[in-house]
């Protein structure tokens, strides 16, 4: 008979405040991001109007990932053992399909000529996204690496001193959304040194997922409020 899978008190607390942490991050940025719109140009408040929306929606399964979490286990004596309820893994994913898509876009909103072709291929490409992006993990990957690429055109003409600022925050927000989709590849690839154990597996696992939950959603969200705030009045 398998012995049942147990974590201790340490273990389980590391975990379970890391998940509360990310989905607090993820709405305090959502509210912060509403509430700068009182601080911005009519033309200006549309992008942080939809950002803060996607990131309220990601911000409510992100918290189910952490009530899956403490449903998952109960106290037994001096630690945790399983009760059979499963993970929300599948509420990363929906949470992702609503922030990652909707920040790419408010990106190019801000930044991108409106008639351009990026702008319309950006468009599309994070729509797609947020039809297939809940049920294919890929399609938010590569409509990622095909967004980050639409962006080039930003960086490649001349820019006055405030906008170098902006260009250099844009790449920030849109690497941190790059570094955390890696950490989750890597994690599905079972690329990153998680531990020979069940419970180090478990535990590394879920901290590391939540890292990346940070980097894709907050720090990016951060950046586009951060380039928005700094835009020339005449833009």
């Amino acid at each position: 008979m398998d012995t049942l899978l147990t974590l201790g008190l340490a273990q389980f607390h590391a975990v379970d405040l890391v998940l509360r942490v990310a989905a607090v991050l993820v709405a305090m940025t959502a509210v912060l991001m509403g509430l700068s719109t009182m601080c911005v140009g009519r033309r200006l408040r549309f992008p942080l109007i939809l950002a803060s929306v996607a990131l309220l929606g990601s911000a409510w399964f992100e918290s189910g990932i952490a009530r899956a979490w403490q449903g998952a286990f109960e106290l037994a004596g001096s630690s945790y053992c399983v009760t059979g309820m499963p993970l929300a893994s599948e509420d990363r994913v929906i949470a992702w399909a609503f922030g990652v898509p909707a920040l790419l876009f408010c990106f190019g909103l801000v930044q991108l000529d409106h008639e351009s072709r990026n702008f319309r291929h950006l468009w599309v490409t994070t729509l797609l996204m947020a039809l297939f992006g809940p049920f294919v993990f890929m399609a938010t990957v590569l409509g990622m690496l095909y967004c980050g690429s639409l962006f080039r055109s930003l960086a490649l003409r001349p820019i006055p001193a405030t906008s170098r600022f902006v260009i250099i925050t844009n790449g920030i927000g849109l690497a941190a959304m790059l570094s955390g989709l890696a950490l989750a590849m890597l994690g599905r690839i079972h690329g990153l040194p998680l531990g020979h154990t069940a419970e180090s597996m478990l535990v590394r696992g879920e901290i590391i997922r939540a890292l990346s939950d940070i980097l894709t959603l907050v720090i990016p969200a951060l950046a586009l409020l951060t380039v928005i705030l700094n835009l020339p009045e005449k833009e």
